[in-house]
């Protein structure tokens, strides 16, 4: 029953992702000013990292091309999350106070989700191109040293960080139901900003932290090392568990304050 339920949500969302391909049309010029803001967000990127590591070759125990490969894992998940969730939360605010969040409750698949996902944005997806330059340029400079096995469970810990992701945007944007206006979304837009360089530049204390009560390290850090050699199949569990937590909690407080909800119309 669950496969059954699981597969009509993916065939919804292939729905859903061709009816955005086939209004491409509309916003292609938007899509080439994205592709012109990828290069200048490269440019900007690479030029602030060599101006942070100046002559050196390490900064902090991240060597320049280890510190691409963060930025570049930073730039796949904020931007391919914007194109699958991360802007369809941000108008959820005015789908709540403009009473169209009452429709989506009326649909036959979870509000969560559907509010989650409604939408592809293409043009945010191009800009995903900056990310998997810089992950590219590292693997390129580094090939000779990595090692198949690591490349693989690198990219699993990125998909395992994108569903932490996604259950940050989540859990944030479920208080949005019952208190429209709360900024919470923002603050968890900044406090992702944060995992775009390596946490081992925060010190001992908020490594603690960011590995333990505010989990962030597995958004990027972990996958890097990962990449690098330097992960394990228990931190890849330990990313998986956090990621589906923060999902269901995300899921419970949502499910809660939609009980609570009440529609733009009294």
């Amino acid at each position: 029953m669950k496969l059954k339920v699981f597969s009509h949500y993916i065939k919804v969302w292939f729905v859903i992702v061709k009816a955005s391909f086939r209004r491409s049309y509309v916003y292609r010029t938007e899509i080439f000013v994205r592709f012109v803001r990828t290069l200048f967000i490269l440019g900007v990127q690479v030029l602030l990292l060599n101006a942070v590591f100046g002559d050196n070759e390490i900064y902090v125990g991240w060597t320049k091309n280890e510190a691409y490969l963060v930025m570049g894992i930073w730039n796949f998940l904020n931007y391919m999350g914007w194109s699958l969730f991360g802007v369809n939360l941000f108008n959820l605010e005015n789908k709540v106070i403009s009473g169209e969040f009452d429709f989506y409750l009326l649909k036959p698949i979870s509000s969560a989700w559907f509010a989650s996902f409604c939408d592809f944005f293409i043009y945010n997806f191009v800009t995903v191109i900056s990310g998997l330059t810089l992950i590219g340029w590292y693997i390129y400079q580094e090939w000779n040293n990595l090692i198949y096995t690591d490349i693989l469970r690198g990219i699993l810990s990125i998909g395992i960080a994108l569903i932490l992701w996604y259950g940050i945007y989540l859990l944030f944007a479920s208080f949005t139901i019952s208190n429209p206006r709360n900024g919470y979304l923002v603050v968890a837009k900044e406090l992702l900003g944060i995992t775009r360089y390596p946490i081992d530049i925060f010190g001992n204390t908020f490594q603690i932290l960011f590995y333990t009560l505010l989990p962030i390290a597995f958004l990027t850090t972990v996958p890097a090392k990962t990449v690098m050699g330097e992960g394990s199949y228990i931190l890849l569990a330990c990313g998986l568990l956090v990621g589906l937590a923060t999902v269901i909690i995300g899921k419970n407080i949502w499910n809660r304050n939609v009980r609570n909800y009440v529609s733009s119309g009294g």
